[in-house]
């Protein structure tokens, strides 16, 4: 946006001179003349040089503060600091700052603007001293004054639309869910297009309402036009009264007049001062977030690197573990002691809302336990360098992420600094099932996936499982020694979890693998099973042990095979 600044001194001062010569019928008039307009001609043509140059510089700096945003969200080494509100409130102020309504790039052409406005109205000022000296410190005081309750407005307004970040985080959700495809199919099926608009509406006008009261003091704002009117009235009288009794010269008046409508920059700086208000409103939530240090507050995590690079070597042990997510009602798990063995699988089973995923999660060091700890071959993981720990970590969660990229990226992801060479690529694909795949796909391994882009492919539902098992077992290939699988098989058709099914022994060789799942075709494969109930082991073994012992496993894995005896003895029977 371009702020037109008001007319320069030295043009103030010719027109004066140019008014003067030609009421008084002077040869100089002509010159005169010629010199305003190329005062003109150079005020106008530095005006786009300004704008681009400040322009540029405003992108240079919304470049640095969005790097350092980003770097900062993504430091913290887990995720728990984005369930906390405060930081949540902070990051959607901060993305504000990046491409929102308070882009932190205009700071700078705002910036230069007011600048400019606030110059020209101290010159006017000092040009309006040599025609009187009360005149520029009556005008000054007014537009000072005025433009302090601006500035009041302004504050309040803005300081309403950061404060309303919960708002607002509510209005994006709402607006992602009118234009993300996904949610769009159950929007139109069962009718809710009516009620989305509602809410959008309504939690918008919520999220606006503190800005619109904060602008709407009528009162002080006709106070402000009649002080200014009141002032500017008392000079015009004066001046016009001066210039009938001839104690002013016609030129003078000229300036005069062009002086008082300069001095407007001392406070009438509305547009350039509202930009650097809203520019820069939301830079103290982007300092925040680019200060997160690894845990997720400002400052250093103190963490070692793992004595070796093939942990774990005897085992992983989470020991009296009591864990629970920010804002929930009881902790998901509550004293939990669980041994696996290295080089072992265990499946996790239990109602939903048990902790299986959750042990994954804690796993991966991406929350801390609230109390208890896990220890790898005896060394806390809270003390581990998590990056380094995460080396023997290949884990497929039950939310995997669909990168909309090419395939090679996808499966690539699994050890970021490794090479992606098709060889390599084939070989983890191969085992997760994924190779058949890539070869019906039209650009193969640079495929981009996803359906918002032109040349994009879209995969089904179990492709994209496949695809994350893959993106696993790259990591495998490349020295991850524990193998987490959360519902690998949720996605997939019956043959290819019966491949899953053949496949698992040889996956899992020579991993210590924990594995969440419901299907008990693929849990009793485990060497052991450890069965979760509120937030501890309610039983440990293996299948045939703990379905001779007729506890809770052996109760759920019943409810699962019936269908199929059921189904088998009808076939029978027919």
């Amino acid at each position: 946006m371009s702020v037109r600044s008001p007319p320069l001194t030295g043009l103030a001062v010719a027109v004066g001179a140019l008014v003067g010569a030609v009421a008084g019928g002077d040869r100089r008039a002509l010159a005169l003349s010629v010199a305003v307009a190329v005062v003109f001609m150079v005020d106008t043509a530095l005006d786009p040089i300004r704008d681009m140059l400040a322009a540029r510089l405003g992108r240079v700096l919304g470049t640095a503060v969005a790097g350092r945003v980003v770097a900062g969200a993504l430091r913290p080494s887990g995720v728990g600091h984005l369930d906390q509100p405060a930081v949540a409130e902070q990051i959607t102020v901060a993305k504000d700052a990046l491409t929102g309504v308070f882009r932190v790039e205009r700071a700078v052409p705002a910036l230069a603007g007011l600048t400019t406005v606030r110059l020209a109205g101290l010159a006017s000022a000092v040009l309006l001293l040599s025609v009187s000296w009360w005149m520029p410190v009556l005008l000054g005081a007014v537009w000072l004054f005025v433009g302090r309750w601006q500035d009041q407005r302004l504050s309040k307004a803005i300081d309403a639309a950061t404060g309303g970040a919960a708002s607002l985080r509510r209005v994006s959700y709402l607006r992602t869910l009118a234009l993300s495809g996904g949610a769009g199919m159950e929007i139109r099926v069962f009718g809710l297009q009516s009620w989305l608009v509602a809410r959008f509406a309504a939690a918008w006008k919520a999220g606006m309402a503190p800005m619109r009261s904060g602008g709407s003091d009528l009162a002080r704002r006709g106070a402000e036009v009649g002080l200014l009117g009141a002032a500017h009235l008392v000079v015009a009288t004066v001046l016009v009264a001066n210039a009938a009794n001839g104690r002013i010269g016609v030129a003078a008046v000229a300036v005069a007049v062009q002086a008082v409508i300069g001095m407007a920059g001392l406070g009438a700086g509305h547009d350039p001062q509202w930009m650097l208000r809203a520019a820069t409103a939301a830079v103290p939530a982007a300092i925040a977030v680019a200060r997160l240090g690894p845990s997720g507050r400002p400052g250093p995590l103190t963490s070692v690197p793992p004595p070796t690079t093939d942990l774990p070597v005897h085992g992983i042990r989470f020991d009296n573990v009591h864990f629970g997510y920010p804002g929930g009602r009881q902790p998901v798990l509550d004293g939990l002691d669980l041994w696996v063995p290295a080089g072992t699988s265990l499946a996790l089973v239990g109602d939903n809302g048990a902790g299986k995923s959750t042990v994954v999660k804690l796993l991966g060091a991406l929350y801390e336990p609230d109390t208890g700890r896990i220890t790898i071959d005896g060394h806390d993981l809270r003390r581990l360098e998590p990056a380094s720990w995460r080396r023997q970590l290949a884990v497929v969660f039950q939310d995997f992420t669909r990168y909309e990229l090419t395939v090679r990226d996808n499966v690539g992801f699994g050890r970021a600094d490794a090479p992606r060479t098709d060889d390599a690529l084939r070989r983890a694909a191969e085992r997760g099932g994924f190779a058949d795949v890539v070869a019906t796909l039209r650009g193969g391994w640079d495929t981009r996936l996803g359906r918002r882009y032109a040349d994009g492919t879209e995969l089904s539902g179990g492709q994209w499982q496949r695809l994350a098992l893959a993106r696993a077992l790259f990591a495998v290939d490349h020295g991850a020694k524990v193998l987490a699988l959360d519902e690998p098989a949720a996605h997939l058709d019956a043959r290819a979890e019966r491949q899953l099914y053949a496949r698992f022994l040889e996956l899992t060789r020579g991993l210590t693998t924990i594995m969440v799942s419901h299907r008990f075709a693929t849990v009793r494969l485990a060497d052991r099973i450890a069965v979760l109930h509120e937030g501890r082991v309610a039983e440990y073994g293996s299948h045939d042990e703990l379905v001779a012992l007729g506890g809770r496993y052996a109760a759920m894995f019943a409810v699962q095979a019936e269908p199929h005896v059921v189904s088998v003895a009808g076939a029978c029977h027919a």
